[in-house]
């Protein structure tokens, strides 16, 4: 069972189950990856319902304050020692679902959140999931590319006033795709930064465009993820820092998400999901560590984010 939307466009509903690919590169259709992007998945349609036992999964862990807070004072002193520049530390944050119905929140999400990727799915192999992701990875609209650096994180509402931590960690990104972008001899436009409202949260984003005739999905997707929006920098040692260090899985957060065909891409980052186990909502959310970063600001801006699915809850 699938259920999508992307922005600007009607529901999809389908039924079918995803499988395993070695490669997007050839694949037209629905798709999902791990956080490392590692592994994809694929959805394959069918004709007719198929009854979904809901697999045995485990569930993940929640990171109380005290442990959020050490990891972050860890952090640091390897920014501060080995060079790491900013990592992102996720955790979850878990609730009971009650009187709402997975499909019921999906219908929500996609009201409330029109300029959003919504999904909703339960596989048998990887779960059952649902998730509006604010977060363009990559957007293709045939020989069209558009690239989002988003990046820093204040509540919604009153006009933020943004620190230098948040227009550092927001420049961090921009940077990194920038480089991507000239690496590839790829002449591009920006604009931005300006504010992005996401729900209960508003966030510093910079658009990025090009044109190329030859199509180039595959290998951009390869050489951006994962994004320092949702890493760190350097890549590798944040990699390392966050396996270390988060006591839960990512599983699908983090990961790509979306849909393709020769004609168009729309790919987002698996950012503002959540993991349904037994009736719970297992929520995902991260903050973007630098040498300036507040334990405590970073404790609350995790729940600010968990609340664009948990404030929807009957």
């Amino acid at each position: 069972m699938l259920h999508y939307r992307i922005p600007g466009q009607a529901i999809v509903r389908s039924y079918g189950v995803f499988l395993p690919v070695k490669s997007i590169r050839e694949f037209q259709g629905f798709i999902v990856s791990d956080a490392d992007a590692e592994h994809f998945y694929a959805f394959h349609p069918m004709k007719q319902a198929r009854e979904v036992l809901n697999p045995k999964k485990i569930k993940p862990h929640n990171m109380d304050q005290a442990s959020f807070t050490q990891a972050i004072l860890k952090i640091q002193r390897a920014i501060d020692q080995l060079g790491l520049v900013k990592m992102v530390l996720s955790r979850v944050i878990s609730k009971p679902l009650e009187d709402t119905s997975a499909l019921d929140l999906f219908e929500s999400l996609c009201n409330e959140y029109p300029n959003a990727f919504v999904y909703y799915f339960n596989d048998l192999k990887l779960g059952e999931w649902i998730g509006a992701s604010p977060e363009v990875l990559l957007r293709r609209i045939k020989d069209q590319y558009f690239l989002m650096s988003l990046a820093g994180t204040r509540l919604s509402g009153n006009l933020p006033q943004w620190k230098q931590k948040e227009i550092v960690e927001q420049r961090i990104v921009t940077d990194y795709l920038e480089e991507i972008l000239s690496s590839m001899q790829l002449e591009y436009e920006t604009h931005g930064p300006f504010n992005h409202e996401a729900g209960p949260v508003t966030h510093l984003r910079t658009d990025l465009w090009f044109e190329s005739e030859r199509d180039i999905t595959h290998e951009l997707i390869r050489k951006m993820h994962p994004t320092p929006a949702v890493c760190g920098i350097p890549p590798y040692l944040a990699q390392e820092s966050i396996k270390s260090l988060e006591r839960h899985q990512r599983e699908l957060y983090t990961g790509v998400i979306g849909f393709m065909n020769p004609e168009q891409t729309h790919c987002y980052v698996n950012l503002r999901c959540a993991q349904i186990i037994d009736g719970m909502l297992h929520a995902y959310a991260g903050a973007g560590i630098t040498a300036d970063s507040d334990p405590e600001a970073e404790w609350i801006e995790t729940e600010n984010k968990s609340n664009t699915l948990f404030s929807l809850l009957k």
